[in-house]
């Protein structure tokens, strides 16, 4: 029999700590598994337990339910069926590892526990160990060893964590990379490489296994589950699917995967949607002011259902909104009609909230956009409340009332905190998520204000840059984002957005870039600082080169700038609102670029670069 034909890999949504959850999806997967006949079955490292535990991982009664629950599984296989699947594991020394087990019907075949981790921003260096073939598990009544090759039903088995450990896997007929990879923007392709070329060092077929959805809150997994053989890729599953569990199959070949701007908005969609199903949340609230973010938000909301309805089909995305309260008629439409007529306004409600400097230009952008979403839409000012603020504080200081030339933070700053009551009271009002608006680029120079435009409890563009949002925007309006190959979403009036230069339209005539710098540049330092580590200098010989247009002196304003914001912002992304891993330059103070809370100004790397 052609090996290809009897494997097949399970990708799932798990929810960290759900084991019940987590194992009923993996047993409808083996259901399926078994009427097609397949003979092996692997899952993801972590398929049982979800990803990020946190410290309860070393947690002794955490450690006892892993092992009741692998127990559940071995008695519950279909006979005939080899099952694979990852969890953290306490050893016989007492340490928890991050473990592969493979099971049949009534036995533990064996397990490998990854023995290196070999990226240091890793979550799992700070949970797991490191294991030797001299780790020991005990599962029930069996006393297991670590391994890295198993004999499987005549199948000679290699499980692979990373690159360390290729040596130990060498004449295996199947290498199983089961390592749980997050999405991120060329992420794939890089997989992609490495798969093909172990594949072809190792001659041998290679597969991985991988997670999908929102499962810790801020990573996101696109259940991309690959293989090759000698060098060539035979296996890419469908990307970043809104399915709660998938059985795949080799035979599926090398799927398509949507542009990346587009792939990208899937993402931050599939993150925003589970977000709502795992915190069973009556959908979204988002103050909808016109401008660039916010619009982006709202429309990746009305993505998200739209491939949510597209994936998951009538029937399921009914069973699915259903159990969150929400009321689904009869589909007697096309797919994005009856989502924006029928759902969205229920899903998403928006607001508009006017101050005394807003524009009509704004306020337009914000309606129009609203209509081509089908949100529920509110419009109110502010422009009162920011009136009676300002009244109580000069009283303070009768005479020397507050102004722009001298409190211009001051008075922007109230504008943007008055904002943020009204819509956290729709929020708790009809139990909807607040939706975070900022970026990347104005998360690495602080340009936000705290309890104001920040306020929320998920902010999926905060590791997306502001010049990459602008070109995801245009495509939004004109040709549109595709959904699948039949589907696209495409609203016209994201022109109105996309017209305007960003403004946080906090005082008279401000635009962002004024405030700042321009964002193709500030993008760029980041990358170039977050990225790939490089200091001032560098950076600006590597400025001076790409950007022709602006002088060193301009330049060297803007790096300046820059690393004096980045250094007494750190307090805000510290406060900040969970965001989606999206760009490799994540600036998450939890689990990406770590940056000291309080620090010199990075004045010892400046002391000796040019001063403009």
């Amino acid at each position: 029999m052609d090996i290809l034909s009897t494997i097949q890999i399970a990708t799932l949504n798990p929810t960290s700590l759900d084991f019940n959850g987590n194992l009923q999806k993996i047993l409808n997967l083996i259901k399926k598994s078994q009427k097609k006949g397949a003979k092996f079955l692997f899952t993801s490292e972590f398929s049982l337990t979800g990803t990020h535990c946190g410290d309860l991982v070393q947690a002794e009664e955490f450690s006892k339910t892993v092992v009741k629950k692998l127990l559940d599984l071995k008695y519950s296989l279909p006979e005939g069926l080899v099952v694979g699947v990852g969890a953290p594991l306490r050893a016989t020394d007492k340490r928890v590892y991050d473990v592969y087990v493979l099971l049949r019907r009534g036995k533990i075949l064996g397990l490998s526990a990854a023995s290196a981790f070999y990226n240091s921003r890793d979550y799992r260096v700070r949970n797991f160990s490191s294991a030797t073939e001299h780790t020991e598990f005990v599962i029930g009544t069996e006393h297991l060893f670590s391994s890295h090759i198993f004999e499987l039903d005549g199948l000679k088995l290699g499980v692979l964590f990373n690159p360390a450990d290729e040596e130990q896997v060498f004449g295996a007929d199947v290498v199983l990379n089961p390592e749980a990879v997050r999405y991120e923007l060329k992420g794939l392709s890089k997989r992609e490489q490495y798969v093909r070329e172990l594949s072809e060092r190792l001659q041998t077929l290679v597969i991985t296994a991988n997670l999908m959805g929102c499962e810790n809150g801020s990573d996101i997994f696109d259940g991309v589950c690959l293989a090759a053989k000698n060098g060539e890729l035979i296996l890419r599953s469908k990307a970043l699917s809104y399915a709660r569990e998938r059985l795949v199959n080799l035979s599926e070949g090398v799927q398509e995967v949507l542009p990346e701007i587009d792939c990208l908005v899937r993402a931050v969609g599939l993150g925003l949607f589970d977000w709502m199903v795992k915190t069973r949340s009556h959908g979204y609230a988002l103050s909808l002011s016109g401008g660039a973010d916010s619009a982006l938000c709202a429309a990746a909301i009305g993505y998200s259902q739209l491939a949510a309805f597209c994936d998951l089909g009538y029937a399921d995305y009914k069973e699915q909104m259903e159990s969150l309260n929400f009321t689904v008629e009869p589909c007697q439409s096309g797919a994005w009609e009856f989502i924006r007529d029928k759902m969205l306004p229920q899903v998403l409600t928006t607001v508009y909230q006017a101050s005394e400097v807003s524009g009509e230009v704004t306020r337009t952008a914000a309606c129009k956009l609203a209509s081509d979403l089908g949100s529920t839409h509110y419009s109110w000012s502010i422009a009162e409340l920011v009136r009676e603020y300002t009244r109580l504080v000069n009283a303070t200081t009768p005479d020397d009332p507050l102004n722009y030339e001298r409190d211009d933070l001051t008075l922007q700053n109230i504008q943007a905190r008055s904002r943020a009551p009204g819509v956290w009271m729709l929020a708790n009002r009809y139990n909807k998520l607040l939706v975070v608006t900022c970026n990347a680029s104005e998360e690495a120079v602080g340009y936000c204000t705290m309890d104001g435009d920040t306020c929320g409890g998920v902010a999926p563009l905060a590791c997306v840059s502001k010049s990459r949002i602008l070109k995801i925007n245009a495509k939004i309006a004109s040709p549109g984002l595709r959904v699948n190959d039949e589907v696209t979403l495409q609203l016209p009036h994201m022109e109105l957005v996309c017209a305007q230069a960003p403004t946080a339209e906090l005082r008279p005539d401000q635009t962002d870039e004024r405030d700042l710098m321009p964002y193709v540049v500030l993008d760029r330092i980041h990358e170039l600082n977050q990225g790939e580590l490089l200091f001032p200098q560098a950076i600006l010989s590597k400025l001076t080169l790409e950007f022709p247009s602006y002088s060193e002196s301009e330049l060297t304003l803007f790096v300046n700038k820059y690393f004096r914001k980045l250094c007494v912002s750190q307090w805000k992304r510290e406060r900040g609102a969970t965001s989606f891993h999206i760009e490799p330059c994540d600036l998450n103070a939890k689990s990406g670029f770590i940056f000291p809370l309080l620090n010199d100004g990075f004045s010892s790397f400046l002391a000796d670069f040019k001063k403009q």
